[in-house]
């Protein structure tokens, strides 16, 4: 995760409009905080469900499926970032209506 973090938190915040940063960053900042508490506490249930001996496979098997659907996730279409002299055409125009 220290190797990841940081790309992600950059890659994130430079495709936000500067005035959503916050509520971006604060997005990414409870996804990974729902990582870090959903995983263990996932794992430690599949272990328990299924007994002693199939625990570790059980365990792997999900975070396996959980990886598998959360690759559909990066095919998704990116926004394109809006450019400062669009935002302040956009801001004007409403103005006037």
């Amino acid at each position: 995760m220290g190797l990841n973090g940081g790309p992600v938190q950059a890659l994130v915040m430079g495709a936000a409009p500067p005035d959503r940063a916050a509520t971006v960053g604060s997005t990414v900042q409870l996804a990974r905080s729902l990582g870090f508490t959903l995983g263990p506490a996932l794992a430690t249930a599949a272990w328990g469900l299924t007994g002693p001996n199939g625990g570790a496979r059980a365990g792997l098997a999900l975070a396996a499926t959980a990886a598998c659907l959360a690759v559909p996730l990066l095919a998704l279409p990116s926004r394109r970032p809006v450019a400062p002299s669009e935002e302040t055409a956009d801001a004007a125009s409403a103005a006037r209506r």
